[in-house]
């Protein structure tokens, strides 16, 4: 091979092709590994942040960065009867739902009591606290984007930072960002357009003191959530679409995500539903709550059961899912509103030459459900 070393470390392109993805291969952690995990977790003493958690690890993910996918941690944790984790606050974003026993869970100026099946944000930065209220464990399982801040080196953690100088309430801090008189992006002026394309300049005070919306700490409560699962439940093989919820989080506006990383969505699918067969650059994790069923990823059929938990969509891997006679109950993580921040969220809803699309840079797909109500109501 030809020495493409330039001056400088350059690297010269010209005559080698774009290196080809390695799409990573589904992967299935079993419930009784889940279960001797926890047990395991049980056991000794608590980590030095008040935390027993243990990373659910891909066969291909590296330091740094380990995840289930290559931006995405998962995290099974226990807290025992009377245990308080250390207070601690980071810039990743995660989500986290309650599996069993009860807690009190503060982030930020927020406070709520969960027992299980209840979920949770915690947005970048804010102080997460959490406590076992009652007298069995609490344990919860919780996804974060903090592996690809750590491939990019720029994951920041801290804990105890309500001592000192970082006592400043953050509420208090969103309120005089929104209530202040004079800002110093509007001394500076605004876009200055340039040229006839479109093409604007903004000035550095843009750039330091952005418009911003303010994001919080949200609840899903599984009694009210529930409530609304037998509507998507009721729809049958046939439908374009997924069986769905998303657990929508309105700051993150037209993301159409619970964090401004990934979105949670929750699926309740009647028996025997098959979905249509498709494929996205955003990797999906499924946690099956309840029911059973399989998926096809890249041609690999997988099993799985209540309690099992899984990539079943490696970025741009076609995959799709099917359930069994008692049907489904999913939860799903996937990291979509990431890449239509970046605009990267191409996707394919036709495998078999259908068109691929750049999902929210341009118009999307659309599914038969109009039909579907109008023949149901006929």
């Amino acid at each position: 091979m030809p020495n493409r070393s330039l001056p400088g470390k350059m690297i010269d392109q010209r005559g080698f092709s774009a290196r080809e993805t390695e799409v990573w291969s589904s992967h299935m952690i079993r419930s009784g590994e889940i279960a001797e995990a926890i047990g395991m977790l049980s056991q000794g003493p608590a980590g030095r942040d008040g935390r027993r958690e243990a990373l659910v690890a891909h066969p291909s993910s590296q330091e740094p960065g380990i995840g289930l996918s290559p931006g995405i941690a998962v995290a099974f944790g226990v807290l025992l009867p009377g245990e308080t984790t250390r207070p601690r606050r980071h810039n990743a974003s995660s989500f986290t739902m309650a599996l069993s026993g009860t807690a009190k869970v503060e982030v930020g100026d927020r406070s709520f009591d969960v027992t299980a099946r209840d979920s949770w944000n915690t947005p970048g930065m804010r102080v997460e606290t959490l406590t076992n209220t009652g007298p069995e464990p609490f344990t919860y399982v919780s996804y974060s984007n903090a592996p690809l801040l750590q491939k990019l080196e720029v994951f920041y953690e801290e804990f105890d930072p309500a001592v000192g100088d970082k006592a400043v309430a953050e509420s208090e801090v969103a309120t005089s960002f929104s209530t202040k008189i004079a800002r110093a992006k509007e001394a500076a002026g605004g876009p200055v357009d340039v040229g006839e394309s479109g093409a604007m300049l903004l000035p550095y005070e843009h750039l330091i003191d952005p418009d911003f919306v303010e994001s919080h700490a949200l609840l899903w409560r599984w009694e009210d959530l529930a409530d609304h699962l037998g509507l998507v439940r009721s729809l049958t093989t046939g439908y374009t679409g997924r069986p769905l919820w998303c657990l929508y989080n309105p700051a993150t506006g037209t993301r159409n995500g619970t964090t401004f990383s990934f979105f949670a969505t929750m699926t309740a699918a009647g028996p025997n539903f098959t979905g249509p067969a498709h494929k996205h650059v955003s990797a999906a994790i499924n946690y099956i709550l309840d029911g059973s069923g399989y998926s096809i990823v890249d041609g690999v059929r997988l099993d799985w059961e209540a309690g099992d938990i899984m990539l079943s969509a490696p970025g741009w891997a076609p995959h799709g899912h099917a359930t069994k006679g008692e049907g489904a109950v999913i939860l799903t993580i996937q990291d979509h509103p990431l890449h239509i921040g970046m605009e990267s969220l191409i996707w394919q809803e036709d495998i078999k030459g259908g068109p691929i699309l750049t999902l929210g840079s341009q118009a999307g797909f659309e599914t038969n459900l109009a039909e579907i109500r109008e023949a149901s109501d006929a």
